[in-house]
């Protein structure tokens, strides 16, 4: 019985992380967009704040894959700084499709401790 409570309160656990992740990657995906739209001294305040994200992300696994991911993602994002026009929409869409793979390399782990 008392662990039948252990690991439903685990379960619950992991649950509350992954809707935590899945809220930090929604308001990624919006500052991505918005970074896209952005230039000069704007652009670069709002990358450095989705780069703190993106690394707060993964910092839930200790993975090699997943450190070089976040840092593919991150230079990406700091290039998107400089990209304007249909080349920037470009960029954001293919940055979030790569936060949106990474999110999901880290929530399978999460899951599993359950």
């Amino acid at each position: 019985m008392a662990q039948t409570m252990e690991n439903e309160s685990k379960g619950t656990e992991a649950e509350k992380k992954s809707s935590k992740i899945q809220e930090k990657v929604g308001k990624l995906g919006n500052d991505i967009d918005t970074l896209a739209k952005k230039t000069g001294d704007e652009a670069s305040k709002l990358a450095k704040g989705i780069n703190t994200e993106i690394k707060s992300l993964s910092e839930e696994i200790k993975s090699i894959d997943v450190k070089n991911e976040v840092k593919s993602i991150t230079a990406r994002v700091d290039k998107l700084v400089d990209t304007t026009g249909d080349s920037a929409k470009k960029l954001a869409s293919e940055i979030k499709a790569d936060v949106k793979k990474l999110v999901d390399k880290i929530e399978i782990p999460i899951s599993k401790k359950k």
